[in-house]
């Protein structure tokens, strides 16, 4: 039976739905590569799918945020405690308060609580975004409360089916320059999809955000590689003239919906030493050639 949410996090700009494309992209690489790595893992929606789907031997999950390699490592290594905690959370202003206090001081937490409150923010936050308020505000005084989107039953279900793929998983919490390169000893066996905070509105939708120079750096890195990859950005010059020039692109439609949903547009980059046979990210979405 193929479900159709995995990941127990809602994410702006999440990418489960360019699975399908990660997958046969994968598929034309000769020798295919059998493990799938994500520097910035977020939500981490297309590795689930991947995963659940058979396309992969093994995934890796990277995140340098505290509380979102806190809430993976639970899921994978402590799946039965969290379930547990999800179906018995309270979920109201007061938890949300004391979930926000933890998530604001991550260092010197235990992983369950943390990795919980984390979770807890998403679930109940406006559009799944961490700094965010509640789904309802602080008064409560909304169309939608607190609880609109923390269905225990369905959440603790998530969980423990992610559980079960605990061996084929790691997770890790690194520098994404630094994950990029613990792959290299796996050679063409490895295939990574980079999908860094934005350039433009990173600063808003994430939380943490990069500068120009961490940007800057993390080109170079993947430029360096010899990992097979792909990259999706927001659409600006500095990605398509400076960081990736030379490297081949394309600009596609996708749908977002942090806040509001709308249209928007978003640059893919591909390494060098990957073969392409489509640009056709999501079904039905314009996509076209970006001229070197």
């Amino acid at each position: 039976m193929s479900h159709p949410f995995l990941s127990p996090l809602r994410y702006p700009g999440g990418k489960a739905r360019v699975a399908p494309y990660l997958a046969s992209l994968m598929r034309t690489q000769s020798p295919r590569p059998t493990i799938y790595a994500e520097p910035f893992a977020g939500g981490a929606g297309a590795a689930l799918r991947l995963l659940v789907d058979e396309q992969v031997r093994a995934v890796r999950i990277n995140d340098l945020a505290p509380g979102i390699a806190a809430f993976w490592r639970c899921v994978f290594y402590d799946t039965e405690r969290f379930a547990r905690k999800i179906e018995s959370a309270v979920v109201d202003l007061e938890q949300w308060k004391q979930a926000r206090q933890i998530f604001e001081s991550p260092f010197g937490q235990e992983d369950l609580e943390l990795g919980f409150a984390t979770f807890f923010l998403n679930r109940c936050n406006r559009s799944g975004i961490l700094t965010a308020r509640p789904i309802g505000g602080m008064n409560q005084t909304g169309k939608w409360k607190i609880d609109a989107r923390f269905n225990r039953v369905d959440l603790a279900e998530r969980v423990r089916r992610l559980g079960q793929y605990r061996r084929r998983v790691q997770v890790s919490q690194l520098d994404g320059r630094e994950f990029m390169r613990t792959l290299q000893p796996l050679g063409s066996d490895a295939f990574a999809y980079v999908d860094p905070p934005y350039i433009v509105q990173g600063e808003n939708l994430y939380l943490d955000s990069l500068s120009y120079d961490d940007h800057r750096l993390l080109a170079a890195e993947l430029r360096a590689s010899s990992t097979p990859w792909m990259l999706t950005y927001d659409v600006s010059e500095r990605v398509t003239e400076e960081l990736y020039a030379g490297l081949r692109m394309a600009r596609f439609d996708i749908a977002h919906t942090a806040q509001r949903q709308h249209i928007g547009s978003e640059i893919v980059v591909f390494s060098e030493n990957i073969d392409i046979e489509s640009i056709q990210l999501l079904r039905g979405a314009n996509a076209s050639w970006v001229s070197a």
